[in-house]
Order: C-alpha cells, then sequence, then structure tokens
C-alpha cells in the first residue's frame, strides 16, 4: 500500500536525516507572496534576539511545496522544522513522518489555542499535538451593501443574526430580480475539484447536521449520505439550477470586479481584492444557520511540525515558542490577513481586535469552526466529497448516488488499509 510505503520511509528518514549542528535550524516554509513579508521578519527578529545566545534559523521558503517534502522524506533530507497543511497532520503522523511536540511548546501556549486550531494538531489515537499553527482561516459571506439595500434584503451583523436557510434562498431570489445582478452568488466554483469544495461546502453540511465521516467509528456510509447531506446539497443545487450561483466558467471577478455578484462564499484570503474592489461598499455576513447547528466556519491553516528525524530539540523549542508567541501569531494576523490562532493575541491584531474591520471572523474562529476529519485517510475523504460536490453543482445528477459513491470510495480505502491501526479499534 502507498500508505504502507511511507511508514518505511518515514522510518528510514529518522535513522539517515542529516542536520545543521547545534544551534543552527533550518525551517521549511510555503512560498507565498503574502505570506513571504512575516517569514523574513521572522528570521531577522529571531536572530536578532536568539543569535547572541548561539541559535539562529534559516527560514526557506520552497516552491512546489508539497512536492519538495515528499522529495526530501523519500531522500532523507528534511530540516529540523517544516510546515504542513493541517488537514494532511494525520497522514504524516500515522506514517511516522512527523513527531509529538506538545511536550516543547510552553503551557500557557497551548492552553490558549483556538478551540479547532488546538483539534487541527491532536492525533487521534495517543492524543498528542503534532502540529501547530499561528493563524486560522474561516469562511463567511462577503456582500455588496449597494446591491443588498437595493433589493431589500436585511443584512446581518452578527453571528447570532445569521440569516437561515430559507432567509438566504429569499434573499438570492431577491439579488437575482435585480437587472445589475447576473448571478446572486459565488461561491468559486472556478476554483475546480479541489480542497476548497470540502474546505467550503463542508460547513453547510455540518450547520445542518451531517458530516463528511463518522468520527468515533470512522465509516462514511451513512453520514457522508445522510438524510441531511441530501437536503443540504440539493438546496444548493436548486440555487444553481435557479441561475443564483456563478459558473465555474465566469471566472473569480463578479463579486469584487464586475460586480455582478451580490454575495461571495469564500474565506479570509480574499481580503485584499475585495476591499479594493468594493471599498465601503464591502460587508462582512456571517455564514448562513442551514440548520439548527447554527452558523459554522470552515477551519484550517499551514503550521509547524517537526520532522521525527529531527533531533536538536532544545533549539527547535526555543523556535517554536518564539514563533507562537502572542506578538509573531498577531504579526502573522496582520501581514497575511489570518485569525490570529491564539485567543490572547485577537486583541493585538489591528484586524481581528475589537473594533477591528476582521472581528467577526475572529468570533467565528472562536465559536464556530469545525476541523476537518483528523485521520490518515483524509486525502482520499476529502477528494471523494469534492468530486461529489462538483458534480452536484455542475449539473442535474442525482444527490443521493453521487454521495453513496463518495461513501463507498471511502469506505473502500479505509477497508483496503485495514482500518488505518490504530483508527477505528
Amino acid at each position: 500500500m502507498k500508505h504502507a510505503l511511507y511508514a518505511g520511509v518515514a522510518l528510514a528518514v529518522c535513522m539517515t536525516s542529516p542536520h545543521a549542528s547545534a544551534g543552527q535550524l533550518t525551517a521549511w516554509v510555503i512560498d507565498g507572496d503574502s505570506e513571504k513579508p512575516y517569514f523574513t521578519q521572522l528570521e531577522e527578529t529571531f536572530n536578532a534576539k536568539y543569535g547572541t545566545e548561539g541559535i539562529t534559523v534559516d527560514v526557506v521558503p520552497i516552491p512546489s511545496y508539497n512536492e519538495a517534502i515528499q522529495a526530501a522524506t523519500l531522500s532523507g533530507d528534511l530540516p529540523d522544522v517544516i510546515m504542513l497543511d493541517g488537514p494532511n497532520m494525520a497522514s504524516a503522523a500515522w506514517a511516522g513522518t512527523i513527531q509529538p511536540i506538545g511536550d516543547i511548546l510552553n503551557p500557557e501556549i497551548l492552553k490558549d489555542l483556538l478551540p479547532a486550531v488546538k483539534a487541527q494538531g491532536t492525533y487521534g489515537p495517543d492524543q498528542q499535538l503534532y502540529f501547530v499553527s499561528p493563524y486560522d482561516s474561516g469562511t463567511i459571506l462577503w456582500g455588496n451593501t449597494a446591491l443588498l439595500e437595493k433589493a431589500g434584503v436585511r443584512i446581518p451583523t452578527s453571528v447570532e443574526d445569521a440569516w437561515t436557510r430559507e432567509e438566504m434562498s429569499d434573499a438570492l431570489e431577491k439579488l437575482a430580480a435585480l437587472p445589475e445582478v447576473e448571478w446572486p452568488l459565488d461561491v468559486k466554483m472556478n476554483y475546480g475539484a479541489g480542497e476548497w469544495m470540502t474546505y467550503g461546502f463542508a460547513p453547510f453540511a455540518q450547520s445542518n447536521g451531517g458530516d463528511i465521516i463518522d468520527r468515533e467509528t470512522w465509516i462514511a456510509d451513512g453520514t457522508i449520505n445522510s438524510r441531511s447531506n441530501i437536503e443540504t446539497l440539493t438546496e444548493l443545487q436548486n440555487w444553481n439550477k435557479n441561475g443564483w450561483i456563478v459558473p465555474a466558467s465566469a471566472g473569480d471577478n463578479k463579486f469584487y470586479g464586475e460586480k455582478t455578484a451580490a454575495l461571495s462564499w469564500v474565506g479570509n484570503w480574499m481580503w485584499p481584492a475585495h476591499r479594493e474592489g468594493l471599498g465601503d461598499d464591502l460587508v462582512l455576513i456571517p455564514p448562513p444557520a442551514f440548520g439548527e447547528a447554527g452558523p459554522i466556519s470552515a477551519n484550517g491553516s499551514w503550521g509547524w511540525a517537526v520532522p521525527a528525524s529531527s533531533t536538536n530539540l532544545e533549539d527547535i523549542k526555543v523556535f517554536l515558542n518564539y514563533a507562537m508567541s502572542g506578538e509573531q501569531v498577531a504579526a502573522y494576523a496582520d501581514i497575511t490577513g489570518y485569525v490570529p490562532s491564539r485567543a490572547s493575541a485577537i486583541p493585538l491584531s489591528k484586524i481581528y481586535g475589537e473594533g477591528g474591520a476582521g472581528e467577526i471572523f475572529a468570533k467565528l474562529a472562536e465559536c464556530c469552526g469545525v476541523v476537518r476529519p483528523v485521520h490518515p485517510a483524509y486525502p482520499v475523504i476529502t477528494n471523494a466529497w469534492a468530486t461529489a460536490v462538483v458534480n452536484i453543482l455542475s449539473g442535474d445528477v442525482d444527490v443521493e448516488t453521487e454521495l453513496d459513491r463518495a461513501a463507498q470510495t471511502i469506505d473502500q480505502d479505509i477497508a483496503d488499509n485495514d482500518g488505518y491501526p490504530p483508527f477505528g479499534q
């Protein structure tokens, strides 16, 4: 099996991976435009503070990051510290590629993490933390105030004030009647059948009492194809049939560029484009309450992990605790636009603190973020769900059939891997 191969590779890495001498750390990070200024200051400020103590770090942005990590795992050349995308943590921990880090993080940091951030980094079988992120992300409805007011649509101002599913449907119908609105709602179908389809659409299902897998039995059948999920995705499919959803072929800028869409369901990474495009007409609206669970926001982030091959843990401890300090977590938020992962860092952020333009994002992260399934089969789980969502929202297919197919795909992979022991035992 592919997964067993990675476990063997990870063991080989533990025995052969070379590392810099004590005091000289290397951290690999993602090569993103918004993150580069943060990582530059992280390296500079850390070295200025700890260089006199003999500890320095080389923070290296890596192009084609996932491919580079896989290649370094195979060759035994992983650095002291790496970044991972949170949903992939369980697969890396199960394979033995990374080691627990809870014991090297200061207790006050662990206590201060937002609940969904801590859940994202906690590996089920041993309940240890293998991953920690300086930020969280989330989904929200972005609105064009001018169009909403012209259509006579109520604009919610708090999580408690969120639209119900029926209210949102009514709002879309009113917006569709405006001559300047081509499609009322952009849900980023142009992103394609990738992680966005899980990140962006699982919250609707979870709000209505559903999920994409049972998180105790780790069986998908009966959960991903539940009646509540069928109901949720049928509603979304109907919105598309009504011509209310921007199609993939229409591109990315109908909301913030051409302004022919009045609402956009997407994450906080679109903040710069939305703010520049709409200016004072931009309004942030909480996720709709599709069901009794109320508004649900997506959760997830890139963050820090330590390869199993790393042995210089005393110096790594210094670096991770600095990178997760309140000041650094707040800096990450203000430079990149993401939500601070520590409750105490939120007031330090100009964007997400009280009265900040993104305050509602912080409130959603604290109350309403749901972590994606922390399981080694997550790559298969997300691909099966994403494929079903794209098919359902792109045509007149049978919703139940698509979800049944997704359940079968997931459960077959888990069975093929003997349940990914010790999961499911």
